[in-house]
């Protein structure tokens, strides 16, 4: 007997769900700290601000990396009941998370997965989103 990882990888259908989930998850975060630093601090950069645009940037980031960091998934994968593993099958270490993050910044990254099996930020990261 071999010792062949088995993979079930998650369907595009369930990783587009992954993404809309965590869609509305990050703008409920942009919506409460809009709440923090503009209502209660006063210091929310106006929309269309570079300020702006580098804080959205840098909280999408965040949300991704601390989700998967920290969980294993975001809270898309929660509900879907899928997970990030690296090209070993385990859990990924940071720095693979930190890259596969950065990725996701990449202009279209989204769409990377009408192109091919597996999205930009899986394919240089060397991680996968399987089911449970």
């Amino acid at each position: 007997m071999d010792n062949e990882l088995i993979i079930d990888y998650a369907s595009k259908g369930t990783r587009f769900g992954n993404n809309f989930i965590d869609t509305i998850g990050f703008y409920f975060l942009i919506f409460l700290s809009a709440m923090v630093l503009d209502g209660w601090l006063g210091i929310m950069p106006e929309g269309g601000s570079d300020w702006f645009v580098l804080y959205f940037f840098v909280l999408y980031f965040l949300y991704h990396l601390i989700f998967e960091y920290a969980f294993g998934k975001t809270p898309g994968k929660f509900i879907t009941g899928t997970k990030v593993i690296d090209f070993a099958g385990n859990k990924p270490d940071f720095k693979t998370l930190f890259i596969r993050n950065l990725c996701r910044l990449i202009p279209f990254d989204a769409l990377s997965f009408l192109i091919s099996e597996k999205g930009w930020h899986d394919s240089i990261s060397k991680t996968y989103v399987v089911n449970k």
